[in-house]
């Protein structure tokens, strides 16, 4: 079987599973799943083909997203809002499991493809729902922020923004502030785009104060 087509065998046989598990299917591997009005369980299927004998390697990526949060993030920064990426929280699956180490799953081995994929969504309904279900608000997430969760730069626009919907302001600029001492070194295009967030976020945190 070419690459092409054991992707395809792959995303077909993960795609049916994941909709048992009541997963709906979106572009790019990405699925979502409701917990409330605001807040969509997410998973990506982060794959890589070729990398040994022709096989397919599946990292999945699951995680929440609050969609409130995300769409004035998209305001601040000036771009159009998503409906679905990213997500504002995640972890590789392999690391909600017991051995808490990177777990890839190998597509096109000796194993056929459909049992693999029944190994992959019983994973992420045993340890990834969970996790969702753990993060399934926005006070839960922010928290988790807040304990050091996610990735950093990554976090340092969520969790101000978090904070701000949550009506704590002088949390939101404190930790608006940590992150800009955190890049006040760095002229790095990361960076740049960051203090356009920052400034955006204070115009908008003045306005919420009546400032």
């Amino acid at each position: 079987m070419t690459s092409g087509g054991l992707v395809a065998e792959m995303s077909a046989a993960c795609r049916e599973r994941l909709a048992s598990a009541g997963f709906q299917a979106r572009a790019g591997g990405v699925f979502t799943r409701a917990v409330d009005g605001e807040v969509l369980g997410w998973l990506g299927l982060n794959r890589a083909v070729g990398g040994g004998g022709g096989l397919v390697e599946v990292n999945p990526v699951v995680g929440v997203r609050h969609q409130a949060l995300e769409a004035l993030i998209a305001e601040l920064l000036g771009a159009k809002p998503h409906r679905y990426v990213p997500a504002t929280l995640s972890s590789s699956l392999g690391y909600l499991m017991p051995a808490s180490r990177y777990r890839p799953w190998m597509f096109g081995a000796e194993a056929p493809v459909g049992v693999v994929a029944d190994e992959l969504v019983a994973a992420v309904v045993e340890y990834g729902m969970p996790y969702v279900q753990r993060h399934g608000s926005l006070t839960a997430i922010v928290e988790a922020m807040a304990r050091g969760e996610g990735v950093r730069e990554f976090v340092a626009v969520r969790l101000p923004v978090g904070y701000l919907l949550l009506g704590e302001a002088q949390r939101a600029l404190g930790a608006l502030e940590a992150s800009e001492s955190a890049i006040a070194h760095r002229q790095d295009l990361a960076a740049q785009r960051f203090r356009g967030f920052a400034a955006a976020f204070r115009r908008r945190l003045n306005v919420s104060r009546g400032d």
